[in-house]
């Protein structure tokens, strides 16, 4: 957090200390488009900041996540670092997958205003494509845990997941506004 403005300061400085002597060398006016682009620098910092706030949130929830999950699986030493080692590859498969979904919200969001037909059909196939691919990748990785442990342990490792997906999908639906009429 300590450089937390640090873009916003460079994206500033970048517009305005070129602007700052072309304005003392020529003249006392203000640069044309000087205002634009220093709001232009400011929202660019802004989005840079929000980006980075996001990917340290989302950080943040899969430490939470990793953490509830070793509490709930229940693993001895042995099977643990097992599981883990699957875990994590796996975990790096549904972030990815995870970062498909928010493009989808984000368009969403976006249109939500002037969606009509064949655009609504466009972002719904796009979250069945999601939700299919994560199924095949909760299959993938119950084959390589049950490989690497059990089938218990993987039986469990799929309860657990799909407990903690349904309710991520419940949170989510319920904060996207509905599709307009």
């Amino acid at each position: 957090m300590k450089y937390k403005y640090l873009a916003f300061i460079c994206a500033i400085a970048a517009v305005s200390l070129p602007a700052i002597n072309i304005t003392q060398a020529e003249t006392t006016a203000p640069v044309e488009g000087h205002d634009k682009a220093v709001k232009e620098a400011a929202e660019t910092a802004v989005a840079a900041d929000e980006g980075k706030a996001l990917d340290m949130f989302r950080f943040s929830l899969r430490m939470e996540k990793l953490d509830f999950i070793k509490k709930a699986m229940k693993l001895p030493p042995e099977q643990e670092e097992k599981f883990l080692g699957q875990y994590d590859r796996y975990d790096t498969e549904l972030k990815q997958l995870n970062d498909k979904r928010l493009a989808v919200i984000k368009d969403y969001a976006d249109k939500i205003d002037n969606i009509k037909g064949a655009e609504a059909d466009k972002l719904v196939k796009r979250m069945f494509d999601f939700r299919k691919k994560r199924t095949a990748l909760l299959e993938k990785y119950y084959g390589k845990i049950a490989k690497a442990t059990s089938k218990t342990v993987a039986a469990r490792f799929v309860q657990i997941e799909n407990i903690l997906q349904a309710t991520s999908d419940v949170k989510i639906g319920s904060t996207l506004p509905l599709m307009p009429q």
